[in-house]
């Protein structure tokens, strides 16, 4: 079989993936994506709200005079199917706190197919339907050969944005886990119709043991409902817990969906020579909340400069792995130390309550979510 080779190719076309292949393919650079599914976007992993610029440059550093990055996250209005100003954290008891919010909820199909259209005009080509079987590094030449089922490949960049579990380093390194994220967290959601809130609604307590539940608004009578759980903590299946939680609300399932998070803060080595790590598969995931689609889009971006950077003047591709820990290290940092605590102090519904209203609104809930300070700092 004849070997094609690509100056960039990138495994996975997530919005890591296609953020970078636009922001190459821009600057000129021949990028290939080699995508497993069918259908970009398709299945969604995750409760699907995608938050705003402000919501991004009040979380982490450095970011606010970088306009390629603030046009990509000015949103057109058919992705945004409804506005999330708002969220409130429930307690086991059902007390509520409430926060301001930034986001908005999206459908994971026509998000991630918006941002692939951005790439593929820009210059970029993918291929679907194409996994990875292989990838191996010539001993001789010090090349990577990408092996798929309807190709072999070789390239002057690999860039891994294959998601949580981050096939590309598991190819080169196996079990070696300074290449591979930690502490994968199942989950799983429904697509509902029914009476849903307005607002982006937060459950903790047995409800979603050392995890939470989430209803996420996105339409009149439409939301996305799941729950997060660490491996282990849930007695039976969390597709059954989560049927039961809809059921309780008297919400109607119109499918089901589901995935894996990497909870466990960023891989220790994100650049391997010439593979760079994104999003996901760098796990560059919120641990005290899940979130990582701002992350995914902002290292993607990252990388392609960091290669742009590289060819002009030899800049080495470490540069990379520095500006993601410049910009995400401390809220990625205080997250991952308020995950730790909240899997050793929430124990049951009695324990979860007591320590969240010591703590307070403040103190707890708001800075586990904002990561600005660890949650136990009052």
């Amino acid at each position: 079989m004849e070997v094609e080779h690509r100056e960039v190719i990138i495994v996975g076309a997530g919005p890591a993936g296609t953020t970078c292949a636009q922001r190459l393919a821009e600057d000129g650079v021949d990028v290939l994506i080699l995508e497993r599914r069918e259908i970009i976007g398709n299945p969604a992993q995750c409760g699907e709200c995608i938050p705003n610029w402000g919501e991004v440059i009040g979380t982490f550093s450095g970011l606010e005079d970088h306009q390629w990055l603030k046009n990509s996250f000015d949103f057109p209005d058919r992705i945004q199917l409804h506005r999330l100003d708002h969220m409130r954290v429930f307690l086991p008891s059902g007390k509520a706190y409430h926060f301001d919010l930034d986001a908005f909820a999206g459908h994971r199909l026509q998000f991630d197919g918006y941002l692939a259209e951005k790439a593929v005009s820009a210059g970029a080509e993918i291929r679907m339907s194409e996994p990875v079987l292989n990838i191996k590094r010539r001993s001789k030449s010090n090349s990577l050969l990408i092996v798929t089922e309807n190709g072999r490949y070789t390239c002057d960049l690999l860039i891994d944005g294959s998601g949580s579990l981050a096939h590309v380093s598991r190819f080169l390194h196996g079990k070696n886990k300074d290449f591979r994220p930690e502490d994968q967290v199942p989950t799983a959601y429904a697509q509902v119709r029914g009476k849903v809130p307005e607002t982006f609604d937060v459950f903790l307590g047995s409800v979603a043991p050392k995890g939470y539940a989430w209803i996420i608004p996105k339409g009149p009578d439409t939301a996305n409902v799941g729950l997060g759980v660490r491996a282990g903590a849930l007695k039976g299946s969390i597709k059954e817990h989560l049927k039961k939680f809809c059921d309780d609300l008297n919400l109607e399932i119109l499918s089901f969906g589901g995935g894996w998070i990497p909870m466990g803060g960023p891989v220790k080595t994100m650049v391997d020579q010439n593979v760079i790590a994104i999003g996901d598969a760098a796990g560059l995931v919120m641990p005290s909340n899940g979130g990582g689609i701002s992350q995914a889009m902002i290292s993607g971006c990252f990388a392609a400069e960091a290669y742009l950077q590289f060819k002009q003047d030899k800049t080495p591709l470490t540069s990379y792995q520095d500006r993601v820990q410049a910009c995400f290290g401390r809220a990625l940092k205080n997250s991952l130390r308020s995950k730790n605590m909240g899997y050793l102090m929430f124990q049951n519904d009695l324990i979860t309550e007591v320590l969240l209203r010591i703590l307070g609104p403040i103190g707890g809930i708001k800075r586990a979510m904002e990561c600005d300070k660890p949650l136990w700092v009052m």
